[in-house]
């Protein structure tokens, strides 16, 4: 695996004086803002809280660029990261029970996005058009920086693999695979989320569990919290059909603080809240995926 994750190793030395909120955010309106990119763990500037380099304080440059995006990758908007030159470096996940095949072409842009962060190959730094006057590389150029992480026990860094999934998506849910409501089991693309009864059968308990955010369902589509988005805005059209891409349950850019379930797994780091510790996994779900909602949100299981 090229480096990111070894030069991630180095403890560093300085914390950043922070105030975090006094409660943690259990729940989100429909019409909130999906936002918090600053104080997540995509932040790798210099201002971060977590993994960062202190060679700029930018926190946008690291995935997109205003001026010189690359061109070759297909991958907008105005992306900054190196892509593979070759779509053969990835295994797709191949045959799904349906009998869909799914071949490394198949792979759409936002996903290739993605994992030309967390495929194990690409460093945090290998960017197309540096900070200031730093130069620009079409496709990009390790630029040779130092990150350092805030984790107490630094080797743990080194050896998760949640950042890194690796080239090999055969044993991930399948990314870039068609939709199609003629699957059993699966709900027409039409669905609106929000009406979806995931609490039906559950303990009673589950209809106001963790602030009713079982019961709303609300997901972070197009940048804000929403109560009529539908499944097919979940989607993403390539190679000419509708398809799931990591971007179907992710948004890189939000914050998600309302999985109070996930909090309790982060406890590495030198920033004790858990409400600043937990992403939520940057799901799209409010209330991440407590009572699986997020698989059956498409998934009429």
């Amino acid at each position: 695996m090229k480096k990111a994750l070894a030069a991630a190793a180095v403890v560093f030395s300085a914390v950043l004086v922070y105030c975090p909120p006094s409660h943690a955010v259990d729940t989100y309106a429909a019409g909130d803002a999906a936002s918090g990119i600053s104080t997540s763990r995509h932040n790798l500037g210099g201002t971060g809280l977590f993994t960062r380099a202190g060679n700029t304080t930018e926190i946008c440059v690291y995935c997109h660029t205003p001026h010189h995006s690359n061109t070759l990758s297909n991958i907008k908007p105005l992306w900054n990261r190196q892509t593979e030159a070759s779509l053969a470096t990835y295994t797709a996940y191949g045959t799904t029970v349906a009998g869909t095949i799914i071949n490394n072409t198949d792979l759409g842009s936002t996903t290739l996005a993605c994992l030309s962060c967390h495929d194990g190959l690409t460093t945090f730094d290998n960017l197309v058009n540096a900070p200031g006057k730093n130069g620009v590389v079409e496709n990009g150029t390790d630029r040779g920086w130092t990150f350092f992480t805030l984790d107490v026990v630094a080797s743990d860094f080194m050896t998760s693999t949640r950042l890194n999934i690796g080239v090999s998506l055969s044993n991930d849910h399948p990314i870039s695979v068609p939709y199609s409501d003629k699957v059993a089991g699966l709900r027409p693309t039409n669905t609106i989320i929000n009406d979806i009864d995931l609490t039906t059968g559950l303990a009673t308990s589950a209809f106001a569990y963790d602030n009713g955010n079982l019961n709303k369902n609300l997901w972070a589509v197009k940048g804000y919290i929403s109560s009529t988005a539908q499944i097919s805005d979940l989607l993403r059209e390539t190679n000419g059909s509708m398809r799931v891409e990591c971007s179907s349950c992710h948004d890189p850019h939000f914050n998600n603080k309302s999985w109070n379930e996930v909090d309790n797994t982060y406890t590495a780091d030198n920033v004790t809240d858990l409400d600043v510790e937990s992403n939520g996994l940057f799901l799209r779900r409010v209330g991440g995926n407590t009572g699986s909602g997020v698989c059956r949100t498409c998934h009429n299981k």
